[in-house]
């Protein structure tokens, strides 16, 4: 996921997906909660906030899979015709857990604050 090619565990590369998607997490909570807040002026308009961050997170992950699939028979008909060999496309899967982790967080962070106030 970082551009060179390294040799890791699966251990190691679920930790790094893990990382990677709290931290974007993290940050969409804080741009959604702020955002939220200043349009709502308190503690729901922050929820709200964090509960549209945590839906554009899953509709980007979803997103992200329609693509893929969407383009992959195109490119596959359009190499067929030059006589190019084809492997199959790979779906996006690191970006999309990375979504789907960040979005996860949006929603447990607006639980917990509806759950504490």
């Amino acid at each position: 996921m970082s551009g060179t090619i390294k040799s890791q565990s699966r251990g190691q590369a679920l930790a790094e997906l893990l990382g990677r998607g709290t931290l974007y997490g993290v940050g969409a909570a804080v741009l959604g909660a702020g955002l939220g807040s200043l349009r709502g002026h308190d503690l729901a308009g922050a929820l709200e906030g964090l509960n549209w961050a945590g839906i554009l997170l899953s509709i980007l992950a979803g997103a992200m899979i329609y693509g893929s699939i969407g383009t992959s028979s195109a490119e596959v008909v359009l190499r067929s015709r030059l006589g190019e060999g084809t492997k199959l496309d790979a779906l996006p899967f690191a970006p999309m857990f990375m979504a789907l982790i960040a979005g996860g967080l949006c929603f447990l962070v607006a639980w917990g604050l509806k759950a504490a106030f």
